[in-house]
């Protein structure tokens, strides 16, 4: 998914402010839904815990979205790749790309000059084809989006319209 804009995801963000004024999105590379359901120890099918989660197919992976914006655990990025973007009007906003577990690239969407990581400019490129500003603040009103389309190309996952409007696997956690 190299080419993922903010545009891509401009619909999701849209969505998401319909319903709560907070958000989680992780990516997934070459993950199930159910599968990284398990990881995380949610009860599938049981939304009455705490932390309610949606886990959807998208291209190349999983995407689960949840609306209260709770850590996921590094498990999830076992032998493979995750990037989870919180955002919302109450919430300081968090972007983490984690692989096997161990958290690469890591910042806050207002502030992507200031990374923590074992490998903190991984996405430098990606950040800069984007127009993610590397020195400064960014642009409130699109750095929701920028954050998305950047987990989107970090992780090789996508997710459309299409795969939001099919059924999801839910379950949830404490």
């Amino acid at each position: 998914m190299g080419g993922a804009s903010p545009m891509d995801y401009a619909w999701l963000v849209e969505e998401y402010q319909k319903d709560s004024d907070l958000i989680g999105v992780t990516f997934v590379r070459g993950m199930s839904p159910g599968e990284a359901l398990r990881r995380i120890g949610a009860t599938r099918g049981d939304t009455s815990r705490e932390v309610g989660i949606a886990a959807y197919t998208g291209d190349g992976g999983a995407v689960l979205i949840d609306y209260h914006c709770q850590p996921l655990p590094e498990t999830l990025s076992r032998s493979t790749e995750m990037a989870r973007v919180i955002t919302g009007s109450t919430v300081d906003e968090h972007f983490v790309y984690s692989v096997d577990g161990v958290v690469v690239t890591e910042f806050e969407p207002f502030f992507p000059s200031d990374r923590n990581g074992s490998d903190p400019d991984r996405l430098l490129v990606h950040m800069r084809e984007l127009g993610i500003p590397l020195v400064g603040e960014a642009d409130s009103r699109t750095s929701t989006a920028l954050a998305i389309a950047l987990a989107a190309r970090a992780t090789g996952v996508a997710l459309t319209p299409t795969h939001y409007e099919a059924e999801p696997i839910v379950g949830s956690i404490d």
